[in-house]
C-alpha cells in the first residue's frame, strides 16, 4: 500500500491499539484482515451513556458514562473491531480485574447491549457463574438499570427469572450448576462471572459450544485472580499466552489489570496499577486500611493480594504470628502468651476448674494430640491452654528426620509422650484423657437437642469413633466436631484474636509452638478459614485440636465468663 506524502495520517481514535496501521486507501484502521468501525465502537459508548443508569450507592439513577479505561481498553476495541463481512472481530472478552472496579456493573451494561444492540431475533442471552446467587448478580445489577431508564422499560419486561424483549422475541437469563439437563440452547450472549471460582469448564463450554448458528456471540467474562492449582488459574493462563502473543487467538481480547508478583503489596503505586478505578468505585482509605489490616494478620495477604492486587496465590498461608510489634511498638505473638508459669507447673493451678477439650486422632503411626481449654472463669482471670502430645516410641527417630522437628528432645523434656511400638496405642490416650477428667471439670450439657452429656471434649469423626464410643463408656461427654469451614472458621479467628492480643496463657510448651509456627491456613471467598493440614510444612495437630476444644466451648452453656460464650462477640468474630 503506497502513501503518498501529502496524505497525513490521522489521529488514533481510542480503542484502536499500537499495532494497527491507517489504510488511507480504503480511509479506515486495520490489522490484518480487521478493519476498526469508529463509528460502531462510539453508538456502544453513546448506548451506555444515553440508555444505561448506574443503580448503587451515590451514583444510583446517574448516566453510566464510562470510565476512560472501561471505554478504551474493553468497549471500544470489542464492538469496534471488524471482520470483513462486517461481523465483530471478537468473540470472547476477557477482563480480570480486582474487586470494587464496577466489574459488575459493566458486565450487566455488556449484558442489555447484547440483548438489544445487535436486533438478534430470539437472542439467548446468558449470566454463568459457580453458583445461583453469583449467576443472580449480574442479572440484577441488569434488572435495577431498567428500573431506571423508561426507555428500556418499553423495550424490556424484567421477571424474576428472566429479562424479555417482545420485539425481538430475545432474553436475559442467569443460569448456574451442571450442564446436564439444560437443553435448546443457542446461545447469542454470555456473561461468565468470577472464574476463580468455576470448579470445572463444564457449563461455560456447553453454553459456548451451542452458539455455532449465531453470526456474531459474544462472551464477556470477568473476573478476579483466585487461588493456584485451580481451573481458574488455567483460564488466567491462557489469557496471559494469548496477550503476550504466545497463543494466537485473533477472536479473543485480554484484558488484564494487576500487580506483578515482584511488587511492593504494600505500595499505592502498586495499587494504582491494578486497580483504574481507585478513587472512584475504590476507596484509596479502605484500600488504606485493608493493606494495613492484612500486614497486622498474616492470614489476610493473600486475600488482599488476589481481591485487591489481582494476584494468583497458594492455597494456603502461614497463620499465626510468633513474634510482631504492632503500630505502638507493642511486641505480640505467640511466644508473648507463654504467662508467667512454665507449661510444667500450669496445671496444679488449673485443678477443679471448667475446661473443654479438643483431640485430634492419628492414623496408627502418627501424632496424636489433647489439648484442654479453659477459658476465664472464678479464680482464672487469663484463659488457659494445656497439651499434651503421643507418638509410637521405635517412630520417634524415623519422624524426626521425616518431619525435621527433634521429637526425641521433646520425648527426653516431657513435652511428647510415647507409646510402645511403632503403632499409636490408643488405650494410653483414653487413659490420659480419663485421668484428666477426674482433676479438671469437663463441660457438658443435658440440653434436650443433644444427646444425654454432649459436649465437653470435641473428637473429629475420622478415625476415631471407637476411641469416642469407648471414653463416652467411661463417661467423659464426648463431642464428634467437624473439620471443615462451617466448625473450624470462628474457633480459628478466637485463637488468632488471642493471639494477637496475648489473651491467653500455653506456658510455652514446646512442641505446641512447632505446630503454632508451621501451621498454615485455607481461606474461602468469605474469609472462613481453617487450618489445613494438607497444606502446612510441618505437623499441626495441636493447633487444629485448640481449635476443636475452643469450638466445643461456643456450643455449651456454661457458668464461665469467656467472651468466646457471648453471643454478641462470637456474631462480631
Amino acid at each position: 500500500m503506497a502513501v503518498a506524502a501529502d496524505m497525513a495520517t490521522p489521529e488514533r481514535p481510542p480503542g484502536v491499539h499500537a499495532a494497527a496501521v491507517y489504510d488511507h486507501d480504503g480511509g479506515r484502521w486495520i490489522d490484518g484482515a480487521y478493519w476498526f468501525d469508529e463509528k460502531a465502537a462510539d453508538r456502544v459508548v453513546d448506548f451506555f451513556a444515553n440508555k444505561l443508569k448506574l443503580t448503587t450507592g451515590r451514583w444510583a439513577g446517574k448516566p453510566f458514562i464510562l470510565e476512560p479505561w472501561q471505554a478504551n481498553d474493553i468497549i471500544r476495541p470489542m464492538y469496534g473491531w471488524k471482520r470483513e463481512d462486517g461481523t465483530r472481530r471478537y468473540r470472547r472478552v476477557f477482563v480480570w480485574v480486582p474487586r470494587k472496579n464496577g466489574k459488575t456493573e459493566l458486565a450487566a451494561g455488556v449484558a442489555l447491549v447484547a440483548l438489544l444492540g445487535d436486533g438478534e431475533i430470539g437472542g439467548q442471552v446468558y449470566s454463568i457463574a459457580s453458583n445461583k446467587d453469583q449467576a443472580e448478580l449480574v442479572f440484577n445489577q441488569a434488572t435495577m438499570m431498567i428500573a431506571h431508564s423508561p426507555e428500556l422499560q418499553d423495550a424490556l419486561e424484567p421477571y424474576k427469572a428472566s429479562i424479555y424483549c417482545p420485539e425481538l422475541l430475545a432474553s436475559f437469563k442467569p443460569l448456574s450448576g451442571k450442564a446436564s439437563g439444560k437443553h435448546g440452547f443457542n446461545m447469542s450472549g454470555l456473561i461468565g462471572d468470577e472464574i476463580h471460582e468455576w470448579k470445572d469448564g463444564e457449563l461455560y463450554l456447553f453454553v459456548h459450544d451451542s452458539a455455532d448458528a449465531r453470526d456474531q456471540p459474544i462472551e464477556f467474562l470477568i473476573s478476579t485472580a483466585g487461588k493456584r492449582g485451580t481451573y481458574g488459574q488455567e483460564v488466567f493462563d491462557e489469557c496471559e499466552a494469548i496477550a503476550k502473543g504466545e497463543i494466537e487467538d485473533p477472536e479473543t481480547l485480554v484484558v488484564i489489570y494487576a500487580a506483578e508478583p515482584e511488587d511492593d503489596w504494600q505500595a499505592e503505586e502498586t495499587w494504582r496499577k491494578a486497580n483504574p478505578n481507585l478513587g472512584v468505585s475504590k476507596k484509596l482509605e479502605a484500600m488504606r486500611a485493608n493493606a494495613k489490616r492484612a500486614a497486622r494478620l498474616p492470614r489476610l495477604e493473600n486475600h488482599f493480594k488476589n481481591y485487591h492486587l489481582n494476584l494468583w496465590t497458594d492455597q494456603a498461608v502461614l497463620w499465626l504470628p510468633i513474634d510482631s510489634v504492632d503500630d505502638a511498638g507493642n511486641r505480640y505473638g505467640w511466644d508473648h502468651c507463654k504467662g508467667p508459669i512454665d507449661w510444667r507447673a500450669i496445671e496444679a493451678g488449673l485443678v477443679g476448674k471448667t475446661c473443654y477439650g479438643g483431640l485430634d486422632i492419628s492414623s496408627t503411626a502418627d501424632l496424636s494430640a489433647l489439648i484442654w481449654w479453659f477459658p476465664k472463669q472464678e479464680m482464672l482471670e487469663t484463659p488457659v491452654m494445656i497439651a499434651r502430645f503421643w507418638k509410637p516410641e521405635l517412630l520417634v527417630e524415623e519422624h524426626t528426620k521425616r518431619d525435621r522437628i527433634d521429637y526425641a528432645g521433646h520425648v527426653e523434656n516431657g513435652a511428647l509422650l510415647t507409646t510402645p511400638g511403632n503403632v499409636i496405642d490408643y488405650a494410653f490416650l483414653r487413659r490420659q484423657v480419663i485421668e484428666d477428667a477426674t482433676k479438671f471439670k469437663v463441660a457438658h450439657t443435658n440440653n434436650l437437642n443433644r444427646k444425654p452429656h454432649e459436649g465437653g471434649l470435641a473428637i473429629d469423626r475420622w478415625n476415631a469413633t471407637e476411641t469416642a464410643v469407648k471414653l463416652q463408656q467411661e463417661g467423659i461427654p464426648v463431642a464428634f466436631y467437624g473439620q471443615g469451614y462451617a466448625s473450624m472458621s470462628a474457633p480459628a479467628k478466637e485463637l488468632e484474636r488471642l493471639v494477637m492480643s496475648n489473651g491467653f496463657h500455653h506456658g510455652g510448651q514446646p512442641l505446641l509452638r512447632e505446630h503454632a509456627k508451621a501451621v498454615a491456613i485455607e481461606q474461602d471467598a468469605a474469609e472462613n478459614i481453617k487450618p489445613s493440614k494438607d497444606k502446612s510444612t510441618k505437623r499441626i495437630d495441636g493447633i487444629a485440636a485448640a481449635c476443636g476444644a475452643i469450638g466445643i466451648s461456643a456450643r455449651i452453656e456454661t457458668v464461665t465468663t469467656s467472651p468466646w460464650n457471648d453471643e454478641d462477640f462470637r456474631i462480631a468474630v
